[in-house]
């Protein structure tokens, strides 16, 4: 057997539905990467996902929905 870790970044747009208040959304890649930075660039570029300042995560539906 064997383990390992990937990265994940959940989006930081609030969601009144959900328990805790924001959306439950995580972007992740299917290989392994090196640091966050790299995860970010990866789901920007292929994925859709925002990065607004003051540095929050959005998913691409939260961010169609202008939940921002």
């Amino acid at each position: 057997m064997t383990a390992d870790s990937y990265l994940a970044v959940r989006c930081d747009a609030p969601n009144p539905e959900e328990a805790d208040g924001q959306c439950g959304n995580e972007g992740t890649w299917p290989v392994r990467v090196a640091h966050h930075t790299e995860l970010r660039r990866l789901l920007r570029q292929q994925r859709g996902w925002r990065r607004p300042k003051p540095g929050r995560d959005i998913c691409p539906a939260c961010w169609t929905a202008g939940l921002r």
